[in-house]
């Protein structure tokens, strides 16, 4: 919802009803007494109504597909249109043939509300557009009447309800709104582009041409609310401003373009704040600026805009500080209680053509390869292409509201990722690694919040000073206090979320849980408070021991933080007595033992009397949380999980009377290296232990004894394939396990490389020869041993690689399909009951599947009668 517009549905007068009818009704543009007899003649063999909301009254139904796409056909740059094939008919039929509201698509396929003064909804004509435009052996609906009938209609309906200003609404009858004007414009740029290409439905190009021309002028007329200084809504101004420029080159009109030079200009220089995030509105958001931002400005640059790339640096120059790569490579956490929008706290990079709305971003890779530490590699790019093209399983069709029209857009002209090796050194630039030493604040500018970011040997945490603009609606989640904290090898060990009332990391009165606190920092030069008060750019050059100060006002919390190199403190005073919260993101295999020798892990929840502390172990290194005193706590887990449940939020409550000291310490400072690793590592896999070789290992580094390393990188044949950071103790024994799947049959060799800050060596080598990737062969049978007509079919699988899918064949017709759990090599058994045979001979066969293939088991004959 957007705040500065936000009004309620209204009533439509009788005048808006004129216009909005004298503008999208068919009866006079289209039918006509001809017409009309013709469109019922085509609907004599009526379609199958597909969800469809409309009755076919006036325009035939646009028929289903017969069967599911083909996978094979697609080529990659559009296996992102697979998933909006499926929906094409649901979608077309969802356009009203009746009045009132004719042409309006009612269904609710992509924007809320579902209301005929919502624009948003008809930017899905882009999408109908594509697939009666395009020629593709997989695309039935190229050419056809029907959906160009619908379409029309959809189209007339759209520029009818579009203001005299030029601006579409979204929220209420006749008001403007900047989000459907501004992506509007592209969606229609690309639907006269796409028409006039395919010379298809000439007689609406002059009217999308008027409407383009008329948003340009609404979006560029910077008296506009959009261009309110600060700018708000970035991301939806930049969408706009990449429409201008999609209608000039669509309309072949270079003056449309020339009139936003300017407001290119404005918009670099008045929605990017002095910390280097653009607004949305009221603060930073990482889904509004790397996913839905960052793409739009590759567009622009593409389009020859400097001042999109400068945009896109300050953005993501921000982005390099607040969100942090997993050392597992499992993904990147962002700093999720700054963000004012969205909720999200993690992403994978693993890569998905038909879902990732960011992939148009990777066009700044020439300019910005600090992009490519956030996106895949061309290999994963490549590998997932190949995947999803051989996967036998059905597309899945889309979802209402995860139909983005954005999505294909963008994905269909994303180009691949960087190199592995080039992908590795954009993470080892990002700058918690590239520095173990800084301290830098961000001040937002228009408004009072300074983002600290601290880097130190043995960690690097994030905190939120000051005050939020904007109090209301989703502008309160931005969290004030410490926010994430990161260690090289251990990854994320604490997050504050922004979406639920105990995200915090600090006091939380016993009356209440609010988070939505503000603070007054002061900075020093020393611990606790000592030394000199530093102003916030004086911290910048702070590269020892220093502390900051923040009272809660509200409250009367006074709280501060010491920051040291291995070490940092968190004490806190309070008026009245309270709790204090730190939010643990724990991981499954974190084992995390209490002063009193209770031992949790994750996902446990227990309440322990006179603790002095935790201890939490993970990857070979040691994080401990120290009480000032022995003290009752509480420590359980939420619901708040990412990276496919491997990263859960915690909570570890403390009471206090109103005094509380917390000490974070790492145990194994990091050592400053002398001499490179000992050469004398050794790779071994657990490839072949469980009796087959299934393409699912893992291999394991062994350096026994001598200098260490801070850095393992493994290589399989010759390519990178994993980085992963080490906390060196030496002479003592460092290893690391690598987990590896999805390799197919064929022979592997892994080598590796150790590195510390005096050199690198090689270690040993371990070759891996997988011969058992696809499943076993399954073996049928039955229990109709009378010649019932109800009886099942079993299909089992001893002993071998397991299936995580299986088919079932009835005279080569597939007539069941499970999904099925992992665990090689242990049996497996899918059942299907099959009822109400007539006498006659059945033939089965059933398939088995994973990622690496298929196995067929020998048929079964079923004799019933």
């Amino acid at each position: 919802m957007h705040a500065q517009n936000q009004a309620g549905p209204e009533p439509r007068s009788p005048q808006d009803n004129d216009r909005i009818r004298a503008g999208v009704s068919r009866r006079t543009i289209l039918l006509g007494t001809a017409g009309l007899a013709g469109a019922l003649a085509l609907g004599a063999a009526p379609a199958t109504r597909v969800w469809a909301t409309s009755e076919g009254t006036v325009l035939p139904l646009v028929d289903p597909l017969d069967a599911p796409p083909d996978r094979t056909a697609f080529e990659d740059s559009e296996q992102v249109l697979s998933g909006y094939l499926t929906v094409v008919a649901p979608m077309a039929n969802s356009i009203r043939d009746l009045e009132p509201n004719y042409g309006w698509m009612e269904d609710g396929w992509w924007r809320s509300p579902e209301q005929p003064y919502n624009a948003r909804e008809m930017e899905q004509v882009a999408t109908l557009t594509w697939f009666l435009t395009h020629d593709r052996s997989w695309n039935p609906y190229f050419g056809d009447a029907r959906l160009r009938d619908r379409l029309e209609a959809a189209l007339t309906y759209y520029l009818g309800i579009q203001l005299p200003s030029g601006a579409w609404s979204e929220y209420a009858y006749d008001v403007p709104h900047l989000s459907p004007t501004g992506f509007g414009s592209v969606a229609l740029s690309l639907t006269h582009t796409y028409l006039a290409e395919a010379g298809e439905l000439p007689g609406m190009l002059p009217r999308i041409e008027a409407a383009l021309r008329a948003a340009a002028v609404w979006l560029t007329d910077r008296s506009k609310p959009h261009w309110t200084r600060p700018v708000p809504y970035t991301n939806q101004v930049v969408a706009g401003l990449v429409g201008v420029a999609n209608a000039a080159e669509a309309l072949g009109d270079p003056s449309i373009a020339a009139s936003a030079d300017e407001c290119w200009t404005e918009l670099l220089e008045h929605s990017i704040t002095p910390a280097g995030h653009s607004m949305e509105p009221a603060g930073y958001d990482n889904g509004y600026s790397f996913t839905v931002a960052l793409p739009d400005l590759a567009d622009a640059a593409q389009a020859g805009v400097p001042q999109a790339v400068e945009m896109a640096r300050s953005m993501m120059g921000f982005v390099s500080l607040a969100a942090v790569w997993e050392p597992d490579r499992a993904g990147w956490v962002h700093w999720a209680a700054i963000c004012v929008r969205n909720t999200a706290f993690a992403s994978s990079v693993q890569p998905s053509e038909v879902k990732d709305r960011s992939a148009l971003g990777r066009a700044l890779l020439g300019e910005l390869p600090v992009i490519g530490a956030f996106h895949p590699t061309d290999v994963e790019i490549l590998a997932a292409r190949q995947s999803w093209a051989a996967d036998p399983s059905a597309v899945v069709p889309l979802e209402k509201k995860g139909t983005s029209p954005r999505t294909w857009m963008h994905g269909s002209r994303a180009p691949l990722g960087l190199t592995v090796a080039q992908r590795e050194a954009a993470i080892e630039a990002l700058p918690y690694h590239a520095s173990e030493r800084f301290t830098e604040v961000r001040q937002a500018g228009s408004f009072d919040l300074d983002y600290l970011f601290v880097r130190r040997p043995s960690y690097y945490l994030t905190a939120a000073l000051g005050h939020r603009d904007g109090h209301g609606g989703p502008y309160r989640r931005l969290r004030m206090g410490p926010g994430l904290l990161w260690h090289p090898t251990m990854g994320t060990l604490a997050l504050v979320l922004n979406n639920h009332t105990d995200d915090g990391w600090g006091h939380f009165p016993d009356a209440s849980e609010i988070a939505v606190v503000e603070v007054d920092p002061t900075y020093y030069s020393a611990p606790e408070r000592g030394g000199t008060v530093l102003t916030a750019p004086e911290v910048n050059a702070v590269t020892g021991d220093f502390s900051v100060a923040y009272l809660d006002p509200a409250i009367g919390t006074d709280t501060d933080m010491s920051f040291q190199d291995h070490a940092f403190t968190q004490r806190i005073r309070t008026p009245e007595p309270g709790r204090a919260l730190v939010p643990l993101l724990v991981q499954p295999g974190d084992v995390l033992t209490f002063s009193d020798g209770t031992v949790v892990r994750s996902g446990d929840a227990v309440d322990l009397t006179g603790v002095t502390g935790l201890t939490l172990a993970r990857n070979g290194a040691t994080f401990e949380i120290a009480f000032d005193s022995a003290r009752d706590a509480r420590f359980a887990a939420t619901d708040r999980v990412a990276l496919g449940g491997t990263r859960r939020q915690h909570l570890l409550w403390v009471p206090h009377e109103g005094a509380l000291d917390v000490t974070y310490t790492f145990a194994t400072p990091a050592e400053l290296a002398t001499r490179p690793p000992a050469a004398t590592a050794v790779l071994s896999t657990d490839s072949g232990h469980s009796g087959v070789t299934d393409g699912t290992f893992a291999v394991t580094l062994n350096l026994w004894w001598g200098v260490n390393a801070t850095v393992f990188r493994l290589y399989e044949n010759g390519n990178l394939v994993a980085t992963r950071t080490l906390a060196p103790a030496s002479p003592a024994a460092q290893t690391v396990r690598v987990p590896l799947t999805g390799r197919v049959d064929g022979d592997y060799q892994y080598t590796g490389t150790l590195s510390n800050a005096a050199g690198s060596v090689p270690t040993g080598s371990t070759t891996v020869r997988v011969r058992d990737a696809k499943p076993a062969v399954p073996v049928l049978s039955h229990d109709n041993h009378v010649a019932e007509p109800d009886y099942a079919v079993t299909a089992d699988l001893w002993w071998g690689t397991n299936a995580t899918a299986y088919r079932l064949y009835e005279d080569g017709v597939l007539i069941d399909t499970q999904e099925l759990i992992a665990a090689t090599p242990a049996a497996q058994q899918a059942s299907t009951a099959v009822l109400g045979r007539p006498a006659g001979e059945y033939r089965y066969h059933a398939e088995f599947s994973n990622a690496a293939g298929t196995s067929t088991s020998e048929p079964l004959v079923v004799r019933v009668g």
